[in-house]
């Protein structure tokens, strides 16, 4: 193909990320997306009586209810997504659906024309790992993706190897969309405390500040599902 004439092949003017560069960090995304949800998660596929109307006995909360909250929140949050959309930061155990509606959001924010990069903790830090230790062409267009992208979605934080490195890269990649306000929506089986002790006090104190938590709580619906209900 031929070399941009803008930025002679490097993807970058300056500092600066050249046209070139993300269009085609664009069309990875589309690509993506289209593999990992099919582009056929909705919304309504979302079936609140898999949670129990009782009340949580830790929680003293109504778990129907609660989901019916996050369903809601989730279901605005992808009809108004828009480059200046706040992040949310979804806990709960595995199961109730986080992975789920995450598909749901990146699905519309991503027919609304939005780009969308949606990773495993596990797969991000691989990414992050590789550009830091042995760069290539294809990582350094990963990464930029993780940066530029208008919404990024990171499933399952918790579940990777953590080390220095991976708290590091944490820390730097969350801080840096912050700075830009870029959207992100960061899902997790560990309490706010649990991040504290696994990562920093300092990126427990950005996902406690500039996230809005959104709660998930029930019986995992995979076994409820595998006992025919």
């Amino acid at each position: 193909s031929p070399v941009c004439s803008c930025c002679g092949g490097s993807g970058y003017i300056g500092s600066t990320m050249c046209r070139c560069l993300a269009d085609l960090c664009l069309e990875e995304q589309k690509k993506e997306l289209t593999l990992l949800a099919g582009s056929n998660a909705s919304f309504d596929q979302f079936r609140l009586e898999y949670y129990p109307d009782a009340i949580d006995p830790n929680m003293g909360v109504n778990v129907r209810a609660v989901m019916a909250k996050t369903l809601d929140i989730c279901r605005k949050y992808a009809q108004n997504f828009s480059n200046a959309s706040e992040n949310l930061f979804f806990c709960g155990d595995t199961g109730l659906g986080k992975t789920f509606l995450s598909s749901c959001i990146a699905t519309a924010a991503t027919r609304q024309g939005y780009s969308v990069t949606y990773e495993t903790a596990s797969r991000l830090f691989a990414k992050l790992e590789k550009n830091r230790f042995n760069p290539d062409d294809e990582s350094r267009l990963a990464c930029a993706q993780l940066l530029q992208c208008d919404l990024l979605i990171v499933d399952d934080l918790g579940t990777e190897l953590t080390n220095s490195f991976t708290v590091a890269a944490l820390y730097g990649l969350v801080n840096e969309r912050l700075l830009s306000g870029k959207s992100m929506i960061v899902s997790t089986n560990l309490t706010m405390e649990d991040m504290q002790k696994r990562y920093s006090p300092q990126i427990a104190s950005r996902l406690r500040g500039s996230f809005t938590r959104v709660a998930f709580l029930g019986e995992d619906i995979r076994v409820l599902k595998n006992r025919g209900l």
